[in-house]
């Protein structure tokens, strides 16, 4: 009788415990006031595509929707308007191919022109998106409110990011790509006759950039002897440069033309190119992001001097009045080599012009 009763007690117990807790509401999912980023500053270089960490949800539910309410100046102000304003920017419509997406038109078939603020949030994960857009923002630091929503109801996290706009370069050539480099190829071979010159602040280079339009992407490059006479792709005073081996493959080195095929133009003072995406070239052929270029012995002449060790103080080699100068190689034996590092992070229209203060135009 006494087990009986144990076996009833333990039933009731039981029975009591399963209608109390049948009876209390249990909380569908779960919202974390601790959501965070992993890092709560992220620098955006302007009209250049970049995207921060994604958020830290310490254990909420998922799916999450994510979005920004407001964002504040240095001052305090709000500015939701400078940032909810719409620009037009190039996206993409389909995955890229680097082996078969290979021409200008290929690519441009991938996509399309569209209307967005220059900093998104991405609804799923928190990630902030920045486009070319950010161009047209001031520089400047801000703070952003994000909100996050999921079935545990919805919270808005006060200045959980700080944005910093900073300038940056829309083309980056030398230092950051790599460093041009200048020397010499036994005439009309891939067979190297002395390096005249490769690293930083290279003294027989001087050169510059300049962005002189939005549109279209265009990118040219001008290439010039020590007195600005401009030697001439048409004719082939700038030629692609032999790659070394036996029957390497490719036989030539990379440079403008094999990055944009269909679109590259040689005139007589520039080599030309329609880009149709940034970065661009947005993946190297081999060697970085370097362009590789001679000019035959027949179109230059080469002053031969005594060995550059570095040039850290960035002095420009100045001709026969340098201390360097030891006079002029002879005539029709070396081909001039030439190293262009480049890379094009934001859409526009770009020119490039270099001289050799260490060749003279035949």
């Amino acid at each position: 009788m006494k087990t009986i009763y144990k076996y009833l007690s333990v039933a009731i117990c039981i029975s009591t415990v399963l209608t109390w807790y049948g009876c209390t509401k249990v909380e569908s999912g779960f919202l974390s006031p601790y959501i965070q980023y992993a890092v709560n500053e992220f620098s955006i270089i302007r009209g250049r595509t970049s995207k921060s960490y994604s958020l830290i949800t310490d254990g909420s539910s998922i799916p999450m929707k994510v979005r920004w309410v407001h964002i504040y100046d240095e001052s305090g102000k709000t500015v939701d308007s400078l940032f909810s304003k719409t620009y037009p920017v190039t996206i993409w419509t389909a995955g890229y191919n680097a082996k078969t997406d290979i021409t200008y038109a290929a690519i441009t078939a991938k996509q399309k022109v569209t209307e967005l603020p220059p900093i998104t949030v991405n609804e799923s994960n928190g990630t902030i998106e920045a486009n070319a857009g950010t161009l047209n923002l001031p520089l400047g630091k801000y703070s952003m409110d994000v909100e996050v929503t999921n079935e545990a109801g919805t919270q808005i996290l006060p200045k959980l990011m700080t944005i910093y706009i900073v300038e940056g370069k829309s083309i980056e050539i030398s230092p950051e790509t790599g460093a041009f480099s200048c020397s010499m190829l036994m005439a009309g071979t891939a067979s190297g006759a002395g390096v005249l010159f490769n690293g930083p602040n290279n003294p027989f280079v001087e050169y510059s950039i300049t962005r002189y339009a939005d549109t279209p992407n265009i990118f040219t490059v001008r290439v010039a002897d020590r007195n600005n006479v401009a030697f001439d792709p048409s004719k082939g005073e700038i030629a692609k440069r032999p790659n070394s081996g036996i029957n390497p493959n490719p036989p030539f080195l990379q440079n403008l033309q094999d990055y944009a095929p269909d679109t590259f133009i040689a005139t007589d003072s520039v080599m030309s190119l329609k880009f149709p995406l940034v970065p661009f070239p947005i993946q190297s052929l081999g060697n970085g992001y370097n362009m590789y270029y001679r000019i035959p012995t027949a179109y230059v002449q080469i002053d031969s001097t005594s060995g550059w060790s570095n040039n850290a103080a960035g002095n420009f080699y100045s001709g026969s009045s340098d201390s360097h100068y030891l006079g002029v190689y002879t005539n029709d034996k070396f081909d001039y080599a030439l190293r262009i590092p480049m890379r094009i992070f934001v859409p526009g229209s770009y020119h490039l012009s270099i001289k050799l203060l260490n060749t003279t135009h035949r």
